[in-house]
């Protein structure tokens, strides 16, 4: 049983660092909770929070975790074996990591994106399209 778990856990683990922050929508008047100014910042304080600073590029994907998943599902075609490409485009942020500055540069994206899927669900993101 222990195996089991810990497996499941290895396999849902790249995903999770995929999410990034999901943003509540806000209101008319109010700031956004970034912007196109802070992605770096965003980028560079994200990758630290996952402890993955330094990591060459990593991509969030803002949307709530049931739309990701339905990406394996209905919500999403198949690609090559074990992809699925999704029917609607999606909110990210591509962060990039400069070694000379040693900071994120960030940017972001309305696009289609493409999921490793296992079993129905996601474990993996391949790219945007």
């Amino acid at each position: 049983f222990t195996r089991i778990v810990s497996f499941t856990i290895s396999l849902l683990l790249p995903l999770l660092n995929l999410l990034g922050h999901i943003p509540a929508p806000h209101k008319q008047g109010q700031t956004p909770l970034w912007s196109e100014d802070s992605n770096g910042t965003y980028c560079d304080t994200m990758m630290q929070h996952r402890e993955m600073y330094g990591q060459e590029a990593n991509t969030f994907i803002h949307a709530p975790i049931g739309s990701i998943n339905g990406i394996c599902n209905l919500g999403g075609t198949p690609g090559k074996p074990n992809e699925r490409h999704s029917v609607a485009p999606f909110d990210i942020t591509v962060c990039a990591f400069n070694s000379t500055s040693r900071t994120y540069a960030g940017t972001r994206y309305v696009r289609r994106i493409v999921l490793a899927c296992l079993k129905g669900l996601p474990i993996d993101y391949v790219r945007h399209i």
